[in-house]
């Protein structure tokens, strides 16, 4: 059988897919004239994709299923994604500091010189979502009073950006 298997594996692409299903299901076949049994071959199922096909596509296979995903990423939610996880971790930064929902705050942030600006745009592009949320739009730390109160700040990380987010008394 092992002299064979080069045989075989030539042939396999040659294999018709009537003839792989009659292999599933009865568990015999026969390639370039050698009888394969049960547990001698692994079907996988899969979706071929053209190769014109608009975006970027995933596949997956547990054998009775194929399932196809589309995991291109498109700017609109990955803009509101960075948009909640910056909400997310000024409620944190809230949480932390012990204040409570009706505590009113300003929020100011601070990157580095030339990054964030993926996050700056998802700022501008969702603020109504963030300040339902958050209740202060959060702002450049530039614009900070130089006599206001800071209650917490720590350096933050989102989509790989390290930035400083501060939470001051109003």
């Amino acid at each position: 059988m092992r002299k064979d298997l080069g045989r075989v594996k030539n042939a396999l692409p040659n294999v018709s897919s009537d003839a792989v299903k009659e292999y599933v299901r009865d568990g015999k076949i026969v390639v370039d004239g050698i009888e394969l049994v049960a547990g001698d071959l692994t079907v996988q199922r899969y979706l071929e994709l053209p190769s014109a096909s608009q975006g970027q596509y995933a596949t997956n296979s547990d054998n009775d299923v194929v399932v196809r995903l589309d995991i291109q990423v498109h700017a609109d939610l990955q803009a509101e994604w960075l948009a909640r996880e910056l909400t997310n971790r000024v409620q944190r930064l809230r949480k932390k500091a012990g204040l409570q929902a009706v505590d009113e705050v300003h929020v100011y942030y601070r990157f580095e010189d030339g990054s964030g600006t993926e996050l700056l745009s998802a700022l501008k592009q969702h603020k109504e979502l963030i300040q339902k949320t958050v209740r202060s739009l959060p702002t450049d730390v530039k614009e900070r009073r130089a006599d206001s109160e800071s209650l917490i700040e720590e350096e933050q990380e989102i989509a790989e950006v390290k930035f400083m987010l501060y939470l001051v008394k109003p």
